[in-house]
């Protein structure tokens, strides 16, 4: 169980390497970028092509089962567009 967590996060940091490697390359770095992608394509492919047992299977269908639906003032379809309007309202205010 332990060797599947530390294979996911491994996944998870060339992603996350292979991004900031991509983003932060400057514009004459060409192949600082290419290596950037190849990073992130392959931290993407290692992380989709992990299985999951079947224990972690059974342990997600019984943590499914037992957790209860939220709430409609839970959901992230309501607090985004929240955010993103006090966002908005302050950096309009900042700005003048």
């Amino acid at each position: 169980m332990k060797s599947s967590i530390v294979k996911r996060i491994l996944a998870i940091a060339l992603i996350v390497a292979g991004v900031v490697t991509a983003v932060l390359a400057s514009k004459d770095a060409g192949s600082v970028r290419w290596m950037g992608l190849f990073l992130l394509v392959s931290g993407i492919y290692f992380l989709v092509s992990q299985k999951a047992s079947p224990e972690q299977r059974e342990q997600a269908a019984q943590q499914r089962a037992s957790t209860p639906p939220i709430k409609w003032y839970q959901s992230p379809i309501v607090w985004v567009p929240v955010a993103a309007l006090i966002i908005a309202l302050v950096s309009l205010y900042v700005a003048n």
